[in-house]
């Protein structure tokens, strides 16, 4: 099937300028450096006053903020005085923003669990903990974080990036090196694996698919905001190689094959994973079909 230009792709070619591949590339690094340098000295400055202590939820929260917010407000920046343009063009339209949001985030939920559920009926999980509701109010203060970690990756990759692309080239090639380089951003994560990269790509097929699917980018952002909490603190997995250590809902244990699981990587690096992805993708692009037929009838 051929994916049709998008009205994000059009907003996108109202910029005075467009890049080439290895340009754009350059410039999400930048804006990530940049953005990241900014919040890790913002973040220094409020732990220290604030004595905020290490392996805490609100400092792992004030992490992740400080980390990625100022990366979103860089691209804004350069969307609305470089590019000359709106950045309601990202993705972020106004109506309904908030019913999108939560539409994706519950798309996010079913996602994952659904992962899980295969990993069980697989016989690959064991269950360490129950219930822990003592980490309630944990969670809570940790999903703010997430949420704005997330939303900083898809402006980065599914906003700015895959529809810049689009708009040089076509939205294929837009997904196809939006969501390479998604997978690139994470090569140097702990325990990364070949399965792992080639997971996180698909997984930026995903979500670029669905960004494409809804039309706007706050969908995407909920989801991954969803797969991202629930991967670490609420079944209690790495997330992205990386270990949350600020506790979970509940606690489930890996076992059997790394390649299928994922191993300490989280189930992101596993064939269970692949599956879940795939068929994602199968659903996607029926349902993107399906628009295309009813704009032609």
């Amino acid at each position: 099937m051929i994916l049709k230009e998008t009205e994000l792709v059009r907003e996108a070619k109202k910029a005075k300028h467009l890049y080439n591949i290895i340009v754009a590339y350059l410039l999400v690094f930048l804006f990530m450096v940049i953005g990241q340098i900014i919040g890790g000295i913002v973040f220094l400055i409020i732990k220290t006053i604030l004595k905020i202590p290490n392996n805490t939820p609100i400092n792992f929260s004030l992490y992740l903020i400080t980390g990625f917010l100022f990366s979103t407000l860089i691209v804004f920046i350069w969307v609305k005085k470089r590019e000359k343009r709106s950045i309601v063009g990202l993705g972020f339209c106004r109506e309904g923003f908030l019913g999108k949001y939560i539409s994706g985030f519950i798309v996010g939920v079913i996602l994952f669990s659904s992962v899980v559920i295969v990993l069980i009926v697989t016989g690959h999980i064991n269950l360490v903990n129950g219930l822990n509701l003592n980490n309630i109010l944990p969670l809570i203060i940790v999903l703010p974080g997430w949420m704005i970690q997330s939303a900083t990756e898809e402006v980065l990759v599914r906003g700015w990036l895959m529809n810049v692309l689009g708009a040089k080239y076509n939205i294929t090639i837009g997904l196809i090196f939006s969501s390479l380089l998604f997978a690139l951003l994470h090569f140097f994560n702990p325990n990364v694996s070949l399965v792992a990269i080639l997971n996180l790509f698909i997984t930026g097929i995903v979500f670029g698919l669905y960004v494409i699917k809804t039309k706007n980018l706050w969908g995407a952002c909920g989801l991954h905001a969803a797969w991202n909490f629930f991967q670490g603190n609420i079944f209690g997995f790495e997330v992205s190689g990386i270990k949350t250590d600020i506790g979970s809902l509940m606690k489930l244990k890996l076992v059997g094959s790394d390649l299928f699981t994922g191993g300490s990587f989280g189930p992101e690096a596993g064939i269970a994973c692949t599956i879940v992805l795939f068929v994602t993708i199968i659903i996607l692009l029926y349902k993107i079909k399906n628009s295309y037929e009813k704009i032609h009838l």
